[in-house]
């Protein structure tokens, strides 16, 4: 009977055991916009600012919630307008802001992870075409919600601290997809 009550305990606690990673974490980063909407890599230069925290109850359950906001103008001075033929001028996007909420499995070691990330985002955007001469030919503002993906590797700083590079793929409801490229440093409580 001790024997069975050692071995039941043994394998309670083996979860606590098998990861200790496990628990609270708060992020930060930058981010890096690629979008070819209309043919034209036209907001490469967009640059984004992430904050995150999650939480990890082990390897393979964990959630994340992001808050992003663009913070520069992608522009581009070819387009292709809505019947296919090559324009000049000049045409502008803005990421106002993004939410995404995450499913965020990983595979971990003691120096660096390897983690999915499977959810959900909404994204505000704005853009701008102006034709040669800068006159206004166009303007529209928009939202979109959809299924978001990405991949990331992480390496272990410390037991505390990760830095991460990923790519994502930001909304799969918004017409060229735009993917993210991102660098951020986390902090596990």
């Amino acid at each position: 009977m001790k024997k069975l009550c050692v071995l039941a305990l043994g394998l309670l606690a083996l979860p606590a055991f098998a990861d200790n990673e496990r628990g609270f974490y708060l992020g930060a980063g930058v981010a890096s916009i690629d979008d070819t909407q209309d043919g034209v890599d036209n907001v490469s230069q967009i640059r984004a600012v992430e904050f995150f925290g999650g939480y990890k109850y082990n390897a393979a359950l964990g959630v994340e919630l992001r808050l992003g906001n663009g913070q520069t103008t992608g522009t581009s001075n070819r387009y292709f307008d809505a019947q296919g033929q090559l324009q000049t001028g000049t045409i502008e996007r803005d990421i106002g802001s993004y939410q995404s909420i995450y499913y965020k499995p990983e595979l971990v070691n003691d120096e660096a992870k390897l983690y999915a990330l499977l959810g959900y985002t909404h994204v505000n955007s704005s853009g701008r075409i102006l034709d040669a001469t800068g006159k206004l030919v166009s303007s529209s503002d928009g939202s979109e919600s959809g299924y978001s993906y990405g991949i990331g590797v992480g390496f272990v700083i410390n037991e505390h601290f990760n830095v991460n590079l990923e790519y994502k793929n930001i909304c799969e409801e918004i017409s060229g997809k735009p993917n993210l490229a991102s660098l951020n440093i986390d902090y596990r409580f």
